[in-house]
């Protein structure tokens, strides 16, 4: 099994909490607490407009793969994630289970990344929320995933939903906007999924998921004027 640490160590210009420092050493923690919970095999992928500082990255893993790939930061913060994954993927082993977690969270001592094997006839485990309702939810915070080509096809998926969802008919409220497109065309959308959202309609379509209870992992979260703490 691979760790695929996905971030922006160095966001564009919209306000961030945290700075570029700060964003640094939590993912350097991540990387120690990974090695901690016995991965030695870890991807980092970055897409920061600006050169990171590489070599405090290797300090923290000599052995760590790091790849970094530019790109333009959508409003829609899941497309860059996804996008972000997709210009990479074929940098990751194939037909090996990943284990991808985003940059400032990391897994606690209960941590375990042999859980995954206990359901790995599964494409993907992880924390969804409200299942059983039609509105539901994915935590890409952390999850794992069968192959690189679950992935793939998955985040393909994801984006063309989360595009396109906005055009569609899901209630009165989608149903009078649809009408209002036929005198008055709108370019682009007016509301996008999240990728966490988007998640959910897949998964439950393909039904091939296993939900946890706890994935055992944590991080700050920061509002624009306090950090707080997330647990999952």
């Amino acid at each position: 099994m691979v760790a695929l640490i996905t971030s922006t160590l160095i966001p564009t210009s919209v306000y961030s909490f945290y700075t570029p420092i700060e964003r640094l050493n939590q993912t350097i923690n991540t990387i120690q607490k990974l090695r901690n919970a016995g991965f030695s095999d870890i991807y980092i992928c970055d897409n920061s407009i600006k050169d990171i500082n590489n070599k405090e990255l290797y300090k923290a893993y000599e052995s760590i793969k790091i790849f970094c790939t530019p790109q333009y930061s959508f409003e829609n913060k899941s497309i860059n994630e996804a996008l972000l994954i997709l210009n990479n993927s074929h940098h990751l082993p194939q037909k090996t289970p990943i284990f991808k977690i985003s940059a400032r969270y990391y897994p606690t001592p209960p941590f375990e990344k042999d859980i995954y094997y206990l359901h790995k006839h599964k494409d993907f485990v992880g924390i969804g929320y409200n299942f059983d309702k039609k509105i539901a939810g994915f935590s890409t915070k952390a999850y794992f995933v069968k192959d690189i080509d679950v992935l793939t096809s998955t985040l393909v998926k994801a984006i063309e939903d989360m595009i396109s969802y906005s055009k569609g008919i899901h209630g009165f409220k989608s149903g009078i906007n649809s009408i209002k497109e036929i005198f008055h065309a709108h370019i682009g959308v007016n509301y996008q999924l999240s990728i966490e959202q988007s998640f959910a309609r897949i998964l439950k379509q393909s039904n091939n998921y296993y939900l946890l209870n706890k994935m055992n992992i944590e991080g700050f979260e920061a509002t624009s004027t306090k950090r707080i703490l997330f647990s999952e």
